[in-house]
């Protein structure tokens, strides 16, 4: 895991040094949780992607997701995703079955957690292929406040194909947390999309909201 966290970060710093058009959009995600049990719990997602300059949206998606709290420090959980992407004049359409595991510990007032995800791509027109999703990101508070933090994360989606990495990403922003139940994520992110010949540069704004029920 060392090994592919710096190999992730030697690619993103190498590639932001090479001149290219980049792009911008603004990421917007709504998440509603209801505990089931004290451990487990069922979460449904909405995530759009707009772009300004286009003046569209560019990917839509909805997860239903159930998630279980095994320790203090290690969840698990299973979800299903439809998602839509724009691709010219039409969408395509992805389903993504997906299980994954969360392992996290706080360390004084600072939290590390390390996401590791598997999921299956299908689609009516594209190769059907496995990905594993992994994010590891440090979180603390900046004041002596527990419910403003900071946050960086660094996240790697990797094909098990020929194209092995293929989306790198770099995460920073804030959390407000009120009590256990309303949380707003407010962060920038630095992504670096595979292509052909080439590797696509975008700058994202986002917005996300959670409420625990």
């Amino acid at each position: 895991m060392i090994k592919e966290l710096s190999i992730l970060l030697l690619l993103l710093l190498s590639l932001t040094g090479v001149a290219q058009e980049r792009n911008f959009q603004i990421w917007n995600l709504t998440n509603l949780e209801v505990k089931l049990t004290p451990k487990t719990s069922l979460g449904i997602t909405e995530k759009i992607h707009y772009t300004p300059e286009a003046g569209h949206i560019d990917l839509k998606l909805g997860d239903i997701s159930v998630e279980h709290r095994l320790t203090d420090w290690f969840k698990v959980g299973g979800s299903g995703r439809l998602l839509w992407m724009k691709k010219e004049n039409e969408w395509l359409q992805e389903q993504r079955p997906m299980i994954y595991g969360n392992l996290g510990t706080c360390l004084g007032k600072v939290d590390f957690d390390l996401s590791n995800r598997i999921e299956y791509r299908m689609f009516k027109s594209l190769t059907n292929h496995f990905r594993h999703r992994q994010m590891f990101s440090v979180e603390l508070p900046p004041f002596n406040t527990s419910w403003f933090t900071v946050y960086v994360a660094e996240e790697g989606y990797y094909r098990f194909d020929s194209e092995r990495l293929h989306l790198a990403r770099l995460h920073t922003g804030t959390r407000l947390k009120y009590k256990n139940s309303f949380e707003v994520k407010m962060y920038y992110v630095f992504q670096k999309s595979k292509r052909p010949s080439s590797w696509d540069t975008t700058d994202v704004l986002g917005f996300n909201l959670n409420v625990d029920l």
